[in-house]
Parts: structure tokens; sequence; C-alpha cells
């Protein structure tokens, strides 16, 4: 009876340092702050994005992006994130490696993002496919009060681009600093140990991939506001 008595004392005990443990990770994903190693979250949200009116008609003009992230602590404060974003016709898969440089209150990290991008629009008469690769170098800083964690995020962009309609390649293009990007978000809880986080993304491009099938022959920097909403698990 004794021994049963102490390993449940025991038992009590662990799990009372556990949930303090738990406590004490707060389950951001976009603040550049470091996780333990092996610590991981997982999120999923909603994005919207306004494509510019110089491109698309105004009927047209808003594309919505189901968002899947997953991002892992790695040995010596790197970090290692995978993305995806999906709305059947766009679809993009991603892959970062991140390395905090600052990791207190004020945060800092720098990283590079990898990425290969789809498009699909299959009708009776003509089957319109894209491919294409994205290469965002970045840095992000941020900064927490109590439950309110900040950050805001830099990044340039680097892709090629393939099209096809019925197999038939209609042509390639390259597209060197084809945007620059600055990003905010806020993270903070909503319910018991859930949390949320609020984005604002404005893209400053020459190309966005969601806009693929517009076929835009504008040589020009126009302005695609990205807004979104992201639940942590």
């Amino acid at each position: 009876m004794k021994i049963i008595t102490n390993i449940i004392l025991l038992f009590i005990v662990i799990q009372t340092a556990v949930s303090q443990e738990n406590a004490k990770q707060k389950p951001f994903v976009f603040f550049p702050g470091a996780y333990q190693k092996w610590d991981y979250k997982i999120s999923a949200g909603l994005s919207l994005t306004r494509l510019p009116n110089e491109i698309v008609e105004e009927e047209i003009n808003t594309l919505p992006m189901l968002n899947a992230d997953f991002k892992m602590g790695l040995p010596h404060k790197f970090m290692l994130n995978t993305k995806i974003n999906t709305n059947y016709i766009s679809n993009m898969v991603s892959l970062a490696l991140q390395k905090n440089i600052i990791d207190k209150k004020f945060a800092l990290a720098a990283g590079v993002n990898g990425s290969i991008w789809y498009g699909q629009l299959h009708q009776e008469i003509f089957r319109l496919n894209a491919f294409g690769l994205i290469l965002n170098p970045y840095i992000v800083g941020g900064v927490h009060f109590d439950d309110i964690y900040l950050s805001m995020k830099l990044e340039n962009q680097f892709g090629t681009m393939r099209t096809f309609s019925n197999g038939t390649a209609l042509g390639k293009s390259n597209q060197p600093n084809s945007a620059y990007s600055f990003t905010f978000n806020i993270e903070q809880p909503l319910w018991n140990n859930h949390w949320v986080a609020l984005g604002l993304k404005l893209n400053y491009a020459k190309f966005n991939y969601q806009s693929w099938l517009t076929y835009s022959a504008i040589d020009q920097y126009l302005l695609y506001p990205e807004y979104s909403f992201t639940i942590i698990f």
C-alpha cells in the first residue's frame, strides 16, 4: 500500500511539474523566439489576398487560401518550418530554415524559405497548369508583453515560372527581385491554452503566385495586401 501511495504521489509531482512547464511555454509560431530542441507547434488558418485592379477585374479581386504550418526547434537555436497553402487552383509547399540570433523579450532571427508552387485550372476545352520555384531570404524581429507577441518580417523574393496548356509548354520566365514583403503579426491567447494570430502582409511585387492565372504582362511593382487569421494548437 505504501509503494502504491508513493507512486501516486510521484505521478502527481511529475504532472504538476509538466503542467507548470507547459504553462511557461508560449505557443507562438510567428514570433522569432527559439523553441526547445525538438519542441514543435502546429497551426492552421485562412488568408485572403487582394489582387490589384491593374491585373484583374473588380469582381474577382480577392483570393482565399487555407494555410497549415508545422514549426520545430532544432539544436543551436535553429528552427525548421514547413507550410502548405492551397485553394485548389493555386497551391504551395514551403520549407524554411531559421537561426535565432537574439532570444529575449526583444527577439531577432534570420532565415531562408524555399517554396514550390503549382497552379491548375482544368475544364472541358482546355487544361492550364503552372509550376514555379520561389526563394525568400528574410529577417524577422519581435517583442512580447506578457501574453501579447508582436513580430515584423522583411523578405525578398526570387523565382522562376513555367506555364503549360493541354500539356504543351507556353513559356518560362525568371523573376529576380520579383517582390519585397513586410509582414506584421500579433499573437495572443483566445481561450484556455489556445492561441490565435492576426496578420497583415504587404507584398510589393511584380509577380504573386496566386495571380498566375491572369498571365499579366505588366512589368511593374504592385501592392498585394494579404490578411490572415491563424489558430495555434
